[in-house]
């Protein structure tokens, strides 16, 4: 074997056993109910050895002492009793074993959502958002049946087949020894079945994050493909995607099978000696039926615990490869925010930028070396090309990242020293793709200020000139939006986004791109709803367009990462009409 191999497959086994060493963890913090699931599984097993004795000792004398089926009636009613004992105990497990489940994905969850909340933009720069979705998604619930059935199983494997030999064992010693050397060949060949699907199961839950990242797009760019007529190339691409996925499905179902067959030949095979053992002693007569009978009965059961365990390898299997997904991620370090407890002074902030650099990935990308002041109640537009550094400069306004070089200052404060809650809540940050939920238009426009009154709403659609357009819709503010939004037009959503940010009463707003795509009417609405906005606060806008420019009080040009210069508003068109 290489060298490079050898790395490999210790790169391998290391990954796998950080993985399952989380899963145990997350385990432990339901151990109480897993105790419960197992003790109620090894009752169950006690109520069939009852029932076993007692179904043997009713043949033993109707068949072989000739008494009358009323002599066994009341073994008949404990039979019963039994019976409905093991359904009251299979109730209660599902019940634990349900519940379990639910403790187990909604702590998984939980902790994925705080974490991909604190990672932020930044910390989850590289991440595609399709494999990070299956993996909050599918990727949870491939945990419950490792914890739920794998964990139960495998303590179940060491107890329930002891517990059922020394059981046997007095009655027929012989055929304990068949059941004792035959059993390892069970979880022996799981293993080794298991092994080599260890693999298939890895491979098949990376096509099946590829593919669900892929179907994300698709459904994003619908539009474009339709109009430029690539649909049925698409549609090819998701058909061979899928038939490699199907494949991969079927090979992995391949070996399942294969250990199902060994598990069952196994205990097939050893059931069957010990009946021939049985036989020949009841032949000879060294043997009672009812012996006999008992032993035949709990031979099935004895090699039932260790069939469910090498059935729910799989379930292991499947666990691990979600898990290797999950746990490098809740194991993300956070990126660098916020170290103080600072509170922001109130009033408009004047905000210094001193040397600050910032690279995606460390070289892709970014801003270098910026000084930039943005004095307070004053509006300055980031103007430049596209890829310039204006969304990535205002992203380390507002937090979303921290400079890699270099300070923000705000009223002479490093940023960094700010207590977190408190500046921003004195934000208001308005994306060129404004975020709404599938809620009413009241839920989002008080997303930022819940306890918003009707006056501060009302004055804020007014000021955005979104009062008339929510007055025609047939709810008003209670009418139900669609998904990002859907149900209003672009120019709405960004008069909403602007009433929002109103409503919010933040010191600093920063805007990206707020007419970008625009008609002239609505810009014209929106650039007249930011006027109204600024007042009295700190406005950091990413603009080109000329009728958000000549509104500004300065304006701040970008270029490959650099604030090249600092202009009025009015000094700027005139040199860019000059360039015309």
């Amino acid at each position: 074997m290489t060298e490079h191999s050898e790395e490999s497959i210790d790169g391998i086994t290391k990954r796998d056993n950080s993985a399952e060493g989380w899963l145990l963890a997350e385990a432990r913090k339901i151990r109480g109910l897993l105790a419960s699931i197992i003790a109620l599984a090894v009752a169950i097993g006690l109520l069939v050895v009852f029932q076993a004795r007692l179904l043997a000792t009713a043949c033993q004398r109707v068949v072989m002492q000739g008494e009358g089926v009323a002599s066994v009636l009341p073994l008949a009613g404990l039979l019963v009793l039994l019976a409905a004992g093991r359904c009251l105990c299979t109730f209660v497990l599902e019940n634990r074993s349900a519940a379990a489940a639910a403790r187990v994905k909604q702590t998984v969850r939980s902790q994925l959502y705080r974490k991909i909340q604190a990672l932020g933009p930044a910390g989850l720069a590289g991440d595609e958002a399709g494999p990070l979705i299956e993996t909050v998604t599918k990727g949870v619930d491939e945990l419950e049946p490792y914890v739920t059935r794998f964990l139960p199983q495998l303590f179940l494997a060491a107890i329930l087949p002891l517990m059922f030999l020394i059981i046997i064992v007095p009655s027929e010693w012989r055929s304990g020894l068949v059941l004792l050397f035959s059993a390892p060949f069970i979880p022996l060949f799981m293993i080794l079945i298991g092994r080599g699907s260890e693999k298939l199961h890895r491979r098949q839950w990376s096509r099946l994050s590829r593919m669900a990242g892929h179907l994300l797009d698709l459904v994003q760019g619908l539009p474009d493909l339709i109009i430029f007529g690539a649909t049925k190339k698409e549609a090819g691409v998701v058909a061979r995607v899928s038939d490699e996925y199907r494949s991969a499905t079927m090979a992995v179902l391949r070996v399942a099978f294969l250990s199902a067959f060994a598990l069952e030949f196994f205990a097939t095979v050893g059931t069957a000696v010990v009946a021939v053992l049985v036989g020949f002693r009841l032949l000879w007569g060294s043997l009672s039926l009812g012996e006999g009978l008992f032993v035949l009965l709990m031979a099935p059961e004895f090699y039932l615990p260790l069939r469910n365990l090498g059935l729910s390898y799989h379930s292991r299997m499947q666990g691990v490869a979600a898990a290797e997904r999950i746990a490098p991620l809740l194991a993300k370090p956070l990126p660098e925010g916020f170290a103080g407890s600072l509170l922001p002074q109130s009033g408009p902030p004047a905000v210094l930028f001193e040397g600050v650099s910032f690279r995606y990935g460390g070289n892709r990308g970014g801003v270098t070396g910026v000084d930039m002041d943005l004095p307070a109640g004053s509006i300055t537009v980031l103007a430049g090309e596209s890829g310039a550094g204006k969304t990535t400069l205002a992203r380390l306004l507002v937090g979303l990242a921290r400079p890699e070089s270099g300070r923000i200052l705000i009223n002479g404060h490093d940023l960094t020293l700010l207590d977190a809650d408190s500046w921003r809540s004195r934000l208001a940050w308005v994306p060129q793709i404004p975020y709404f939920t599938s809620g009413t238009v009241r839920e989002n426009l008080l997303l930022g200020r819940p306890d918003a009154d009707e006056r501060q709403i009302t004055t804020a659609l007014e000021a955005a000139s979104a009062r008339q357009f929510i007055g025609d819709l047939p709810f008003g503010l209670d009418t139900p939006l669609g998904d990002r939004g859907a149900g209003l037009s672009g120019g709405e959503l960004r008069r909403l986004a602007l009433a929002r940010a109103y409503v919010r009463q933040a010191t600093l707003v920063v805007l990206d791109e707020p007419t970008a795509g625009l008609d002239p009417e609505n810009e014209r609405l929106v650039c007249q709803a930011l006027e109204k906005l600024a007042r009295g606060r700190t406005v950091l806008v990413i603009s080109h367009r000329e009728e958000t420019i000549s509104r500004a009080e300065r304006v701040a040009e970008m270029i490959d990462g650099r604030i090249e210069r600092v202009v009025s508003s009015a000094e700027f068109l005139s040199m860019r009409e000059v360039a015309a």
